[in-house]
């Protein structure tokens, strides 16, 4: 072996310089590109997840009225059809009284005995009661037989943001 081939041998042990700085910066580019991609990836799983929190909010506090309206004996007071930050109180067959309220302040609906003074949903911009007769037509603001029950609740980040659940419930004491 001659100094030319040992030369030749020796050169290609090693990277250069050139192949240094081009390997950086690809792989600068790819983790850059990966850092991007997971940012907006875990920005739309955090804006899914809050809309999904507010819509079971909505829910939850439907069903929570439904379930204690159909056990009550009578509702006790209710507010007008167009307060859309209503409160309904309920006489219960145990003889405490429950009541529901709307913060129109804090968007949240609060719930309790004798008082609401207790948190049982956030993000809830509006809570409405409408009184009927046990016909379920004809309204009505004394012996109330049925009701029907309106949550509204906002999705920032949605086109339409307002979105309203409801159900109606009937008085089964009666």
């Amino acid at each position: 072996m001659n100094w030319k081939q040992a030369a030749r041998k020796t050169s290609r042990r090693g990277i250069t310089m050139l192949e240094m700085v081009i390997a950086s910066s690809m792989l600068a580019l790819v983790l850059t590109s990966i850092s991007v991609v997971m940012r907006s990836g875990r920005g739309a799983w955090e804006a899914h997840e809050a809309d999904f929190t507010r819509i079971q909010a909505a829910h939850a506090t439907v069903r929570h009225l439904v379930r204690n309206v159909r056990q009550a004996d009578e509702v006790v007071a209710i507010s007008a059809p167009s307060d859309n930050s209503g409160s309904i109180s309920l006489l219960m067959q145990d003889g405490n009284t429950y009541v529901w309220d709307h913060d129109s302040g804090g968007n949240q609906v609060l719930f309790g005995v004798t008082s609401a003074t207790n948190l049982l949903a956030p993000d809830i911009t509006g809570l409405r009661f409408e009184a009927f007769e046990a016909d379920g037509v004809t309204p009505t603001t004394v012996d109330v037989q049925c009701l029907r029950i309106e949550v509204t609740y906002n999705l920032p980040i949605a086109n339409n943001p307002q979105r309203t659940v409801g159900s109606w419930a009937w008085v089964r004491t009666w």
